[in-house]
């Protein structure tokens, strides 16, 4: 960083912790603002009341050029403001959402107090959505507000995206509809919780569902489903639920395989994993289906992969593991199973940015210049839409404050309130390292 870069993220960094109290109460009125995803729990106003006071926060402060809102569905909301750089430098694009996840009842009868207070108490700031993402999501609006009253004018464009949908996957309504939309830069950020470690790889994410088939008799009848007939005798029951066994065996072993054989140069051994996550067995239209040997057993699971496979040889290992072990069985083959992969949520390619890319420089630079200490260059724990933009070609890593021990998903949640601030600054000095200044 030289001197006049590093002249203006002085005068960034003295505002920042001037109207520190500001950006927590900003931050602190943000997670009171409703944006639970519709999907995760029906409510019919959706992401558009955080959106839309965020919105007019951006409007009022004037420190944008252009401010884009819209929806691809109703009350799905995205938000792009652009502060337009002087010319010469590269442009940068920070990518936060806005949706949370819900409250469950087990999660608020164990919640100390409101979960949507967005409270500092003991130095954390507390709420739903505070770490997942509304602290770095509001740091990341705060920047160029703080450029613009410090009289920092950059030479390359500074963008700002709100998006909608990330917690359910349903990237076409957010992260991809600002691709869609025009949108794009030399470097995307995201920051999602990395305790300021630099994450420029990360796994990639497939669900699945596996429909297992059987033939229902009352229980009485179980040893016709096991033991052997005559010649010539119909077998009149198969349990669904043995037959499910089965290919759990077999997904329990692919998984001790990739354990034993499949190795990452970025990742602990063991970090390729499959998960049987859900099971319900039964005949729907069986009269008295506790009674009855069950005809169907459906299972969902999900899987997360190294950086350096892709979604389609991942399938096509599963496959073959289901496949193997409905030949092997006389029933199965005449009767195979339905494996839906992938399912539900969509799929996600690994984020696999080199550690020596420009965009992981500049903000190692910029937070040496910072703080005087190195961050680390790791691997996310976690996927998200930075997934999406990274397979669209699109430069992208994950870099934030907060961690994902902060109860994100649970009861709880929380992030350091000083941790918004020098998120705030840090994200600053990125800004500034790589748009440079005019």
């Amino acid at each position: 960083m030289n001197a006049k870069q590093r002249a203006a993220l002085d005068r960034v960094v003295a505002l920042a912790e001037s109207r520190a109290q500001e950006i927590l109460d900003f931050t602190g009125e943000f997670i009171r603002q409703p944006s639970i995803n519709p999907e995760l729990e029906p409510n019919p106003d959706a992401e558009r009341p955080a959106q839309q006071w965020l919105a007019g926060q951006l409007e009022t402060s004037g420190a944008f050029d252009a401010i884009d809102v819209w929806e691809v569905e109703p009350n799905r909301t995205n938000i792009v403001a652009t502060q337009k750089g002087k010319g010469g430098g590269k442009s940068l694009i920070w990518v936060s959402h806005t949706d949370v996840v819900p409250v469950n009842a087990e999660q608020r009868a164990a919640w100390d107090g409101d979960p949507f207070s967005g409270e500092v108490r003991d130095g954390l700031l507390h709420g739903r959505g505070s770490a997942d993402m509304k602290g770095g999501s509001a740091a990341q609006a705060w920047v160029p507000m703080l450029l613009k009253e410090a009289g920092v004018e950059l030479a390359g464009d500074l963008l700002i995206a709100h998006t909608c949908g990330e917690e359910s996957g349903r990237y076409w309504l957010g992260c991809n509809a600002v691709l869609d939309r025009g949108y794009a830069a030399d470097l995307a950020i995201f920051p999602e919780c990395s305790n300021f470690e630099i994450f420029h790889v990360g796994k990639g994410e497939i669900y699945f569902r596996l429909t297992v088939s059987g033939k229902s008799a009352h229980i009485a009848q179980r040893n016709m489903a096991t033991i052997p007939l005559p010649y010539g005798e119909e077998r009149i029951a198969v349990s669904a639920i043995d037959n499910m066994l089965r290919y759990q065996l077999a997904i329990l072993e692919l998984e001790r395989n990739w354990a034993k054989w499949e190795t990452s140069p970025v990742l602990p051994p063991g970090g390729q994993f499959i998960s049987i996550n859900s099971i319900h067995a039964g005949g729907n239209d069986a009269a008295v289906p506790d009674s009855n040997i069950p005809d169907i057993c459906v299972a969902t699971g999900s899987m997360l992969f190294y950086p350096h496979r892709t979604i389609a040889e991942i399938i096509e290992e599963v496959r073959a593991t289901i496949d193997r072990v409905t030949e092997a069985d006389p029933w199965l083959r005449e009767h195979p199973p339905v494996l839906e992969i992938p399912f539900g949520h969509p799929p996600k390619e690994a984020l696999n940015m080199p550690a020596d890319h420009p965009g992981v420089e500049a903000i190692s630079a910029a937070m040496e210049t910072l703080t005087g200490e190195t961050p680390k260059r790791g691997v996310s724990f976690a996927v998200g839409d930075c997934n999406y933009w990274f397979a669209e070609g699109q430069p992208a890593l994950w870099f934030g404050p907060g961690t994902v021990t902060g109860g994100v998903h649970g009861a709880n949640e929380y992030i350091a309130a000083q941790d918004i601030v020098e998120a705030t600054k840090a994200f600053a000095a990125v800004a500034i390292e790589w748009c440079g200044v005019a």
